[in-house]
């Protein structure tokens, strides 16, 4: 299983990497918080990997739509084939490598690196913060909106 999570981050870095536009950067951008999400879970704590998505996924949702709203590309070139063939080199070369982690996992454990007993009282005392967290981006939000829809032929493309 940590052989496909490895394997989704590196792939998500890749497409980041190649991509000659933000639209389809923002693929290898959801792949990696989803690998990242899946990795957290496997160590015990899946309400911070339901977090990470979607606290990572909506801040990287504000920065999409302000690059796709400056960006002036009517059909972007997705870099596809620099991806895949640096994939499959990387992985040809250090696959070896990863399954040799195998033992050092089994001995070490799936194991939660937190008590979860805790989270009530650290979620009750910055609960305020995370409402405020969440009311700015959904404020970013709305903004990149309204100037995306009021501006969509406007000088901001032009730039």
């Amino acid at each position: 299983m940590l052989e496909i999570i490895f394997g989704l981050l590196i792939m998500g870095g890749c497409v980041v990497f190649f991509s000659r536009s933000p639209s389809f950067g923002i693929f290898g951008v959801l792949l990696q918080a989803l690998a990242f999400a899946g990795f957290i879970c496997l160590l015990g704590l899946p309400f911070f990997g339901l977090l990470l998505v979607l606290i990572y996924i909506g801040g990287m949702l504000i920065v999409f739509l302000f690059s796709s709203l400056l960006s002036a590309e009517r059909y972007p070139d997705s870099g596809w084939s620099q991806s895949l063939v640096f994939f499959f080199v990387f992985f040809s070369l250090f696959l070896p490598y990863i399954q040799s982690w195998d033992p050092l996992v089994s001995f070490l454990g799936y194991g939660p690196l937190i008590k979860e007993s805790g989270l009530g009282e650290l979620f009750g005392a910055f609960g305020s913060f995370t409402l405020l967290i969440a009311c700015v981006l959904l404020i970013a939000l709305v903004i990149v909106l309204i100037f995306s829809f009021q501006h969509s032929c406007g000088t901001l493309r032009k730039l």
